[in-house]
């Protein structure tokens, strides 16, 4: 998991692995290895790729994923066309972060998720943060605010969902504000 947060994180910034290796004083081909999963770092090259990104490692008490971790994740599902895994993966984050106690959820909420390639999902995913954060009343990351993650029109997740008047009525307000439309229904775990 690991290496997926540091291509997450990678990515997220926007630094090539070359770019990485060369301000890490590590080399391309061994960052490539970290990231595709051959190779297990240690804890020292983790933490020094992480220092170059502006992150520090530090123990959370669970074994949830982080957001970006399933961004990451979802971001994969949608190159392989597969827009009902990706989906199915928000609704794991959904109920990985609703289980979680207030402070757990905000500690993995703080991390800029990379983008998923659709900017759909990339506002389903920081209003679904905005949500479950404002739920508790936690701050939200800054992230969660850019003009990247709002959608310019309105998505109905639903494709089956027939009135559009009746869904904004059952999509909560942090869905709204990120031009998603969802039923609220459709956020609680069974």
């Amino acid at each position: 998991m690991g290496a997926n947060i540091l291509k997450g994180l990678r990515k997220a910034a926007g630094i090539s692995q070359t770019e990485l290796a060369l301000r890490s004083n590590s080399f391309q081909a061994n960052l490539s290895s970290i990231e595709n999963g051959s190779t297990d770092p240690g804890l020292s090259t983790i933490e020094n790729c992480l220092s170059v990104l502006g992150y520090s490692l530090i123990p959370v008490p669970t074994t949830k994923p982080c957001v970006a971790y399933f961004a990451l994740n979802i971001s994969e599902a949608i190159t392989s066309g597969k827009d009902s895994k990706a989906y199915r993966l928000f609704i794991q984050l959904n109920d990985n972060l609703a289980s979680l106690e207030p402070g757990l959820r905000h500690a993995l909420s703080l991390t800029p998720p990379p983008a998923t390639g659709d900017l759909r999902f990339d506002a389903l995913i920081a209003a679904l943060v905005e949500y479950q954060l404002s739920n508790t009343s936690l701050p939200t990351p800054a992230w969660v605010k850019e003009p990247a993650r709002k959608l310019q029109t309105q998505w109905i997740v639903d494709s089956h969902e027939t009135s559009v008047t009746k869904l904004i009525k059952k999509t909560p307000k942090a869905f709204l504000r990120h031009n998603v439309l969802i039923d609220q229904a459709e956020l609680i775990s069974v």
